[in-house]
């Protein structure tokens, strides 16, 4: 079972001339699951940075104007100061993409802002099954 679903709708922005959802917009549906399954684990991301230390996708279909999305959002692990994403975007006709994300949290002077404990016990939950047991 996925960590976190997240829904949306491809707008008539996120495409290109060829009315497909341009490769970069993959990555933007991560960012808003992503987001979103943080806020739904009591996390704001006002007073950290978050910067993208990591990204890759795998293209598998392409989307198209008003397609469905699902982003399902899971944390692959959990470093000291990193956060290690996948997400599984679905459109009408299955998997379209999977994106991976490394994020490193920071300070606002950007030195180190290890997880906590308590903050771990948090993201649990959005730990893939066969991940949770790893640290």
């Amino acid at each position: 079972m996925p960590a976190y679903n997240h829904h949306s709708r491809v707008a008539f922005a996120d495409t290109d001339a060829s009315g497909i959802v341009y490769f970069a917009n993959f990555f933007r549906y991560a960012q808003d699951a992503e987001v979103e399954a943080l806020a739904a684990h009591g996390f704001t991301r006002m007073d950290m940075r978050y910067p993208r230390v990591h990204a890759e996708a795998d293209f598998i279909a392409p989307l198209y104007f008003r397609d469905e999305i699902r982003t399902e959002a899971a944390l692959l692990s959990i470093g000291s100061t990193s956060l290690h994403w996948q997400f599984s975007i679905y459109g009408p006709k299955g998997l379209s993409a999977v994106v991976r994300t490394v994020i490193s949290r920071r300070h606002a002077d950007f030195t180190a802002a290890p997880y906590s404990d308590a903050e771990r016990a948090r993201l649990a939950p959005l730990l893939l099954p066969e991940n949770s047991t790893k640290k």
